[in-house]
């Protein structure tokens, strides 16, 4: 959970691991704020100790300059409107421009200076006025202002809020057609994103697959699936289809090393056209006051009155499609790209294999290929994309290869709407669900008949508290990202050179070098992948960095397991995340506050096994490192002391505020907003135990008073490691030896057996030919086992008896542990409970 250091309030935190890529490069200051009042000031109790930060010089010297975030510079060429979507007809390209100019002038003129910056980032009083034209902010939040200047900044945070909404929803959509056109035009094709030149010359020919798709939609040709998919498939313009489906299945592949599961990436491209929906079908309810309208406009050229009735089926439960909808919308999507876009040839034309047979040329490659991968003995399908196409997009300059599609959710400038029903509430306009489904509709069906009032409530309140970004943590993290990274959560910006082909060790084995060059590259997509996941964080966190305050909107997955809806930037992510954020509202320590801050250090230290007053001990022990680190973070010896930590970031920001609590005059008074991080010991066992009622269960996972804290997970590790040492001390032969005499008993014994059949047959035979009368079969049978004994070979079965003896079973158990010894470590047992846990 997360406690403030007073002990108020408190909130789950569970780590999660993120993924992104993108190398961080040049950029001048944040541009999503104004220059607001830093609020480490505003609530403290004493000025002198509580002065907002400022970067030393010396820090500030070797500050990274950051790259602008494209969703910050889009956001002021945004003409204000009323729905989410902007019209159809206004083409991508009316930014472009300005885009360009700002890139070309990037060239011949110097960085931004700080009154260019600030200037960007501010809203006229005008523009306010147009964005809120038909919104309402909230009574009770205007009733928090006194002043018509708190109301106008009030107003003024609304409409950038608004103004944030549409220009990240606009950013999915936005038709790159146009802007491929634009950019040839110019002859400035390398100063944009390598990927919006792909998706430019991809994009045509997608359209023109999904009209055709169309149209054969309309005139009645359908399948088992387009029974399902094309009613909503004809609901929007193959131009939107398009530019969705290529930037999700662009993305979604760069960002992802292996691959995306074709399920995931069909269900994200259905997710998002039943959006595009959602919101085109509101917008124009709204602007004719009509319900019927939009389905009337897009059916206006379908003739068949069956496929008018599904859509307009269709469009009344548009806000309510299953799993089976959305994933077999993307599907179609996929197979759109799949059938029409291709690796550029040397020239980077993009060829088709009509245009290749009647130029007698080889045909063209996919750029994305359907493979399959297997995890837990179970075959899923990955949708992978070209290795000439990832390194196309890699190898562009880093100043423009942003992935401006990335930008979904983000952190809120005002609260966000309280939940009032389950897909009513957290974004402005932004549609988001209170849970996040994972396979079938009956899930949400079950969550709309239940009584959520209790969980809108408990939602709400979290979303209430504010946050602001850690400023000092940011100063630090950039620099040692300048650095190279490479520490901590921050991965290294340098990418593995591939061997020497030539090396003697590859002339030995030519394939040797092949499978090298496959992990070498496998691994670089991964750091790359890492890489835009740290960008990403710290544009999100250098653009809200002088923000008064942010909000996180809240919701759930289908366990109740409550997340916040921003999936980058939050306090649930990895240590640099968490260290980025702290508290708005600063509350003194009282009497214990500086004792649990002291116990959160021990803990991102991982001192946390032990009681609460010997984790005190060691933050007492360390105070002289607390204060050299805190005085300067970048130094050697004691100043470094930080970077030993499990969770580095989070310790150099507990030193800040630490060091200035114990330098007050009075601890009790000093006024802190840092969260102290805390969890539970494996909370599916502390159910499983509270639910059974299991005292034993119950104490190793700390639901019982004891002077310490138990480990679960160390419990199991001493079990298994016993059991371990145990068959490790076998008095046993080896398995090779044990199999040679096992295999060597069991073939004498078979074969002694079947001497022994061998001289019955013969008697048996004597007695037939006695008799002179018997079966021909069976006297053949006979005549042929008492010619000579059956041949003895080794099979199956024998080597199962073999395998069951226990003498085999010994020493196949003694190798194994002493294969395990020293093997077996608390991580390893961890991941082995949890999986066995959570599934």
């Amino acid at each position: 959970m997360l406690r403030r250091a007073s002990g108020i309030g408190s909130l789950r935190v569970r780590s999660r691991v993120h993924m992104g890529a993108l190398e961080l490069t040049t950029r001048s200051t944040s541009s999503l704020s104004g220059p607001a009042e830093a609020a480490m000031a505003a609530s403290s109790a004493d000025p002198e100790l509580h002065e907002p930060f400022e970067p030393r010089p010396e820090m500030s010297a070797s500050m990274p300059p950051l790259e602008t975030a494209d969703w910050a510079i889009k956001a002021q060429q945004l003409i204000p409107r009323s729905t989410l979507q902007k019209p159809f007809q206004l083409s991508v390209s009316e930014g472009l421009d300005q885009h360009l100019g700002k890139v070309l002038a990037s060239e011949t003129e110097p960085l931004a200076s700080e009154m260019e910056a600030s200037s960007r980032a501010l809203i006229s009083d005008e523009e306010v006025d147009k964005w809120l034209a038909d919104f309402k902010i909230p009574s009770e939040h205007l009733a928090t202002c006194s002043t018509p200047e708190q109301v106008q900044e009030l107003r003024r945070r609304y409409a950038r809020q608004l103004r944030l909404e549409c220009t990240v929803f606009e950013m999915a959509v936005d038709k790159f057609q146009s802007s491929h056109d634009q950019v040839r035009r110019l002859g400035r094709a390398s100063h944009t994103n390598a990927a919006q030149a792909l998706i430019g010359k991809w994009a045509p020919r997608v359209v023109e697959f999904i009209k055709l798709e169309q149209k054969s939609l309309t005139a009645g040709g359908h399948s088992l699936d387009s029974n399902i998919y094309g009613s909503a498939f004809l609901l929007l313009k193959p131009e939107e289809l398009s530019a969705t489906a290529l930037n999700i299945m662009l993305n979604t592949c760069l960002m992802e090393a292996n691959g995306p599961k074709f399920i995931k990436l069909a269900l994200a491209m259905g997710k998002a056209v039943q959006e595009i929906i959602i919101n085109k079908k509101e917008a124009t309810e709204k602007r004719y006051n009509d319900p019927n309208r939009f389905w009337m406009i897009a059916t206006k050229k379908i003739k068949p009155d069956s496929m008018k009735n599904k859509m307009k089926e269709m469009v009344n439960d548009v806000g309510a499609w299953d799993k089976r909808l959305q994933l077999k919308v993307g599907a179609a999507l996929i197979d759109c790209i799949q059938r029409t876009c291709f690796v550029p040839n040397a020239k980077g034309d993009v060829m088709t294999p009509e245009i290749c047979a009647s130029k007698g040329l080889d045909p063209p490659t996919p750029a994305f290929m359907h493979d399959y991968v297997f995890e837990r003995n179970r075959r899923a399908g990955v949708i992978r994309i070209n290795p000439q196409v990832a390194s196309t997009v890699l190898a562009t300059s880093s100043n423009s290869n942003a992935l401006p599609w990335t930008a979904r959710y983000l952190p809120m400038l005002v609260p966000p709407r309280p939940w009032t029903n389950v897909v009513d509430g957290g974004y402005l306009k932004l549609r988001t669900k209170i849970m996040r489904q994972r396979d079938m509709s009956w899930q949400i069906d079950c969550v709309k008949r239940g009584d959520l009032s209790r969980i809108f409530k408990a939602l709400n309140l979290m979303s209430e508290v504010p946050w602001v970004i850690n400023k000092e943590v940011l100063e630090v993290v950039l620099k040692v990202w300048e650095d190279g990274g490479e520490f901590g959560d921050l991965p290294t910006r340098k990418e593995v050179p591939l061997p020497d082909r030539n090396a003697e060790e590859f002339q030995k084995d030519p394939t040797l070098y092949t499978k090298m060059v496959h992990k070498i590259e496998q691994l670089n997509r991964q750091n790359f992948s890492l890489q835009c996941d740290t960008k990403y964080k710290l544009q999100v966190a250098e653009e809200f960095k002088d923000e008064p305050e942010i909000y996180y909107p809240y919701n759930m997955d289908f366990r109740g397991r409550v997340y916040p809806i921003p999936p980058n930037l939050n306090h649930l992510g990895s240590d640099l995340s968490r260290s980025l954020l702290i508290f708005r509202d600063r509350k003194p320590l009282g009497e214990n506050g500086l004792r649990w801050m002291k116990i959160h250090l021990a803990n991102v230290f991982g001192v946390d096994k032990c009681s609460f007053d010997e984790r005190v001990e060691f933050a007492e022990a360390h105070l002289d490192q607390v204060v050299a680190s805190a005085l300067d973070p970048h130094g050697e010896g004691d100043c470094a002391w930080w970077k030993g930590a499990d969770y580095p970031f989070l310790a150099l920001g507990v030193c800040f505020e630490l060091k200035r609590a114990i330098e007050s005059p009075d601890p009790t008074k000093y006024m802190s907003n840092i969260p102290i991080h805390q969890d539970g010991s494996c909370n599916g066992l502390q159910h499983y135990a509270a639910l059974g009622r299991d005292l034993t269960g119950g104490e190793q996972v700390n639901l019982v008073p004891a002077p310490r804290p138990s480990d679960v997970y160390m419990g199991v590790a001493h079990q298994v490691m016993a059991k371990v040492e145990h068959d490790a001390a076998l008095d046993a032969l080896s398995t090779k030896e044990a199999h040679a005499i096992l295999k060597a008993t069991i073939m004498a014994k078979a074969e002694k057996v079947a001497m022994a059949k061998h001289l019955a047959a013969v008697k048996d035979l004597a007695a037939m030919l006695k008799k002179k009368s018997c079966d021909p079969e069976k006297l053949a049978a006979t005549m042929k086992l008492a010619e000579q004994p059956e041949e003895v070979t080794w099979d199956s079965e024998k080597e199962r008896e073999l395998r069951n003896d226990k003498q085999f079973k010994d020493a196949f158990n003694k190798e194994q542990a002493n294969f395990l010894l020293g093997t077996i470590t608390r991580k390893v047992v961890k991941q082995t409970v949890m999986t066995s846990v959570y599934g």
